[in-house]
């Protein structure tokens, strides 16, 4: 199981170009950071993904339901869903990353609500460590029929639960098969800081 502390401000490691600014528009976000111990191979995993990301961006998107959007991909253990998210390419400005991934995955037009959480993730291993951050956002959907416009991202389904289901796909993730349970627990901890920062409806 991932430890957690708690930790206040926006930490050094992992800004992305446009932080501030997005704080400055959609408010503090809360932050949280996870420490795991992983395998070499989650390892490797970690120090080639940092190469190719500078961090990651996290959509709670509330659709005109009242509920939220969750996706499952190809290649996922069969049942296995969770919250959007992308990669924040080397250089891209935060919000022109959450609004590209959004469109690419969903085609739907939304409004940012909230800068909900900066969550920092520490990978360890032989006494080193990774970062990586998720930075997670409140989205209201405004417009559009979902698809998914990039074929490249593998989606093969979609979703829209409350959020007391969001946060309870926690437990799902953290409960994956092994060859899974490292990533599980990694995409659980944004669940678990979502149901903290927006309390269960």
């Amino acid at each position: 199981m991932a430890s957690k502390r708690r930790a206040i401000g926006v930490p050094p490691d992992g800004q992305v170009a446009g932080l501030m600014e997005a704080i400055e528009r959609y408010g503090t976000p809360a932050l949280r950071t996870y420490h795991y111990d992983v395998s070499e191979e989650m390892w490797r995993y970690w120090q080639t993904m940092r190469r190719k990301r500078a961090a990651e961006v996290v959509a709670l998107l509330r659709r005109r339901s009242g509920r939220y959007l969750v996706h499952t991909k190809r290649f996922y253990p069969e049942g296995t869903y969770r919250l959007p998210s992308g990669g924040i390419k080397p250089g891209e400005r935060l919000m022109e990353a959450l609004h590209r991934e959004v469109a690419e995955e969903t085609s739907l037009t939304v409004c940012v609500e909230a800068f909900l959480a900066t969550v920092a993730h520490r990978f360890h291993l032989h006494g080193e460590e990774v970062a990586f951050m998720s930075y997670v956002f409140l989205l209201r959907e405004v417009s559009g029929t979902l698809h998914t416009a990039d074929e490249g991202e593998e989606i093969t389904g979609f979703r829209e639960i409350p959020l007391a289901e969001v946060v309870a796909l926690a437990d799902e993730l953290e409960g994956l098969p092994p060859g899974w349970q490292e990533w599980g627990r990694f995409r659980a901890s944004v669940h678990r800081v979502v149901g903290e920062v927006m309390g269960e409806e």
